[in-house]
């Protein structure tokens, strides 16, 4: 859990200043390591269903390709309240290990640890990301308003927007530098651009906001290395930051299974409602 104390310096970022705009320009394909790369996602919080031990509760459910067989799923939710809700969907029907279970924070990064520490569990152990689904139907939404005829987001949508003469990313300055924030939350973008609208009424004017996916930030952050690369910030949910940090100091910092630690064979055949999306 050592990793969530940068969370407190992502914070700041929600309450950043808009400067302008940026163009992200061709640059040689010089690849980020995959390391380097998912250092972004060390400031993004996660939440996890685990036993007392800490140790995530996994769904099991008949696997696809042979019905004989089980498949088990280890869920990490983007929003605490989405946790917090399996959690008394277990207690009801599971009580045996619902009344033990607790919704713990992570990072991103360390979830992403422990799927790639599980891999050669692929076939029987599958680790899946869930988004609110608020934030996908805003990602649909915005997709329709932006002339996509879309019915579905398969993947966790990140918020972010242009403007000016160019089309240009917004960028916002921390202290002595630049960042173009890409907002896991809508509402968090749109508190920016209200702050936009306040400062700069011209540029407001220009705005647009837009939605792609983590999925397709990291590739671009794994295949490309320009100026403009480097400044892209990933903005975690305000709830959701509040929460993990808030957590961190009421436990004095305890964590769900480390990277290294398979997850427990405990399972239940519970399994969340909200779409299924599986990281690249």
């Amino acid at each position: 859990m050592k990793s969530l104390i940068r969370l407190g310096l992502t914070l700041s970022l929600l309450g950043g200043t808009v400067v302008g705009q940026t163009l992200i320009a061709p640059a040689p394909a010089v690849a980020l390591s995959e390391a380097d790369a998912l250092k972004r996602l060390e400031a993004i919080p996660v939440f996890a269903v685990t036993n007392k031990e800490g140790i995530p509760i996994l769904a099991s459910v008949p696997n696809p390709k042979d019905k004989a067989k089980q498949v088990q799923i280890a869920t990490f939710f983007m929003s605490q309240q989405d946790a917090q809700s399996l959690v008394t969907v277990l207690k009801k029907q599971k009580p045996d290990v619902g009344n033990s279970a607790k919704v713990v924070a992570l990072s991103m990064r360390q979830a992403y640890d422990l799927k790639t520490k599980n891999k050669d569990k692929a076939e029987s152990l599958v680790f899946e990301f869930l988004p609110p689904k608020q934030q996908i139907d805003d990602a649909v939404a915005v997709l329709k308003q932006n002339g996509q005829d879309v019915k579905q987001f398969n993947d966790i949508p990140l918020f972010y927007s242009t403007g000016g003469k160019d089309k240009g990313l917004l960028t916002i300055e921390q202290g002595k530098n630049k960042v173009i924030p890409f907002y896991f939350n809508k509402k968090d973008l749109q508190g920016m651009l209200d702050q936009l609208k306040q400062k700069d009424p011209k540029l407001s004017s220009t705005v647009k906001v837009e939605v792609t996916s983590l999925s397709k930030v990291l590739d671009s952050l794994l295949k490309e290395n320009g100026a403009g690369i480097q400044q892209i910030t990933l903005v975690p949910d305000r709830s959701a930051l509040q929460f993990a940090l808030e957590q961190q100091k009421a436990t004095g910092g305890g964590a769900a299974a480390p990277a290294g630690k398979p997850a427990a064979q405990t399972a239940t055949p519970v399994k969340p409602t909200v779409p299924a999306v599986k990281p690249k």
